[in-house]
């Protein structure tokens, strides 16, 4: 058996058990936001096993596949054992692959080359070659003599804030972590080519990422990036196991991993840090919230702030599917942060940090990623150059305040001012009226 067929008895097994209740329907949190939520919930499933099994499906089945932000409130729904997630994901992969036909493999490989594009030049606008090196090693480089405690598996697009990945590694050598690094493009989860149909692709990238983790015979398994982590725990994981049988392969988010080292954490948390604190939560990876806020509290002088906003999404990129009901979501959470009076809203995850970093400037708070929060206790510091070339008015101060890596790692300037028009055009203007900080 291969990884497509595989995959597609994955699908099979997912069609066969849907009794099409619609609990998992009912629960979403996207069905209001895009219009369907007076959809009856058990023809909505039907039209989705319709579509898992080749066929096309309903209207509104088709449109609640493509608003699926992973926010995994659906999870303890079936009362059949399927991960509904995992439905609608298959559901996708299966509308799209009829779609687009022979194209999926060619619109693979323009989506996993575009972002590899932004990925190299936005992490060289920011860092020198030999800092670059340590965050991301060539593949087979060795950097411990001996197996390491742990793999930290980046994935790709962390790199574009190199400051939180640089404070991750220094917060693993204080506890006494050995480590390696594996990640960036050439360790690709896969889940840019199965978003686009093309399973082949996906499924080749991922299992070669997992032998290449496998080969260094670390004792934990650690990632970072929530698309990574649910790739491989949704898509890669179980059909490696469908094709070898081994299940010993996994993955641990590297919150988690940091929540067990508590004991060693908790006397490197020297400094008092005072601030009150809101979190930037994303409810995907139910276990990761839960770890953030058990190691902050334990950080002298943390207030953690609980904000009655809703929370949706795996990161907040996942909620551009729907752009006014993620500009809506984004001025709640700051309205309310501003109204409970944080010092800090703090980001979880590397995508949420990108796209809300640079709206420091117009809040009553400052916006940081937890890891800063972790480092600061701990003595630890990297700058977020990430945000403070993206709160500069106008592409070509940015791109002259980075002259010098472009020229150090020969980059294109008219391809690094492209790159960051875009990515500075991205982000909409706040709404609402917010308090200029202090």
């Amino acid at each position: 058996m291969n990884f497509v067929e595989a995959l597609e008895q994955h699908r099979d097994e997912i069609a066969g058990a849907c009794v099409a209740c619609g609990k998992c329907f009912v629960a979403c949190p996207m069905t209001t936001a895009i219009g369907i939520d007076s959809a009856e919930p058990a023809a909505v499933l039907h039209g989705m096993v319709d579509i898992l099994r080749g066929g096309e499906g309903t209207a509104e089945a088709v449109r609640w596949g493509g608003a699926c932000t992973s926010s995994g409130l659906c999870a303890d729904t079936c009362e059949y054992g399927i991960d509904p997630r995992m439905l609608v994901r298959l559901a996708n992969y299966a509308r799209i692959q009829r779609q687009n036909g022979p194209a999926v493999k060619a619109n693979a490989m323009k989506s996993f080359r575009s972002m590899a594009k932004t990925v190299r030049v936005v992490s060289r606008l920011q860092l020198p070659k030999h800092e670059i090196e340590r965050l991301q090693p060539e593949v087979g480089a060795r950097v411990c003599a001996a197996k390491p405690d742990v793999v930290f598996y980046t994935g790709c697009n962390i790199h574009k804030t190199p400051h939180i990945l640089v404070l991750c590694l220094d917060v693993l050598e204080h506890i006494g972590v050995t480590y390696q690094v594996i990640g960036g493009t050439s360790a690709c989860c896969g889940i840019n080519q199965f978003r686009a149909g093309d399973g082949e692709t996906s499924g080749r990238a991922g299992l070669s990422t997992l032998s290449q983790i496998q080969a260094i015979e670390a004792k934990t398994n650690v990632s970072w990036c929530p698309s990574c982590q649910s790739q491989f725990d949704e898509i890669i994981i179980p059909n490696y196991e469908k094709i070898t049988e081994d299940h010993s392969f996994s993955l641990q988010p590297f919150y988690e991993f940091l929540e067990q080292k508590l004991d060693l954490l908790r006397p490197l948390f020297r400094k008092t840090v005072n601030k009150k604190v809101a979190l930037n939560e994303r409810p995907g990876l139910p276990g990761v919230t839960r770890a953030v806020k058990n190691i902050l509290a334990v950080i002298p002088g943390i207030e953690l702030i609980e904000l009655d906003v809703p929370r949706v999404g795996l990161m907040s990129n996942y909620l551009t599917v729907t752009p006014r009901f993620k500009d809506d979501l984004r001025e709640k959470e700051f309205r309310a942060a501003a109204d409970a009076g944080v010092t800090t809203l703090a980001t979880v995850f590397h995508a949420c940090h990108r796209e809300l970093c640079h709206f420091e400037k117009s809040v009553s708070f400052e916006i940081v990623n937890v890891m800063e929060i972790i480092g600061e206790s701990m003595g630890l510091y990297a700058e977020d150059i990430y945000k403070r070339i993206k709160m500069m008015d106008g592409v070509e101060r940015m791109i002259n305040e980075c002259r010098d890596l472009i020229a150090e790692h020969n980059l294109d300037p008219d391809e690094a001012r492209d790159i960051l028009l875009a990515d500075q055009l991205a982000a909409r203007p706040l709404q609402g009226e917010f308090m200029e900080r202090s």
